[in-house]
């Protein structure tokens, strides 16, 4: 059983790699996100075809159980990612902002000085 995950994983995780390949080659997806996708799905095939991976780090970090330290990785990397695409959200609020308040102000002033 454990085999037929590994290669459920490894197929979705190749298709992902493929899906990272495409966007970054059609300007997508900038490098740092290629780079941090790329390395996030080979990780993920490593730790699925050989969890000791995750026990060692585990080990090494003082932690008990390298599932531990997968789920607490995780957690961390969701977080951060939510945080990034927050910010990045208010960025395009406030750019939104400012440009229909300009048109606002545009249209106001074409309709005074057609009338």
């Amino acid at each position: 059983m454990r085999i037929i995950f590994q290669l459920v994983i490894a197929f979705l995780a190749f298709s992902a790699l493929v899906s990272v390949a495409r966007k970054k080659r059609e300007n997508l997806l900038g490098p740092l996100g290629a780079f941090f996708w790329v390395v996030f799905w080979l990780a993920l095939v490593s730790i699925v075809s050989a969890p000791m991976i995750a026990q060692w780090f585990a080990d090494m970090i003082g932690i008990g159980r390298g599932v531990d330290l997968v789920m607490y990785v995780s957690i961390a990397v969701l977080f951060f990612v939510v945080f990034k695409l927050h910010i990045k959200i208010e960025g395009l609020k406030r750019d939104v902002t400012v440009v229909v308040r300009n048109q606002a102000l545009q249209s106001e002033e074409k309709g005074r000085t057609s009338s």
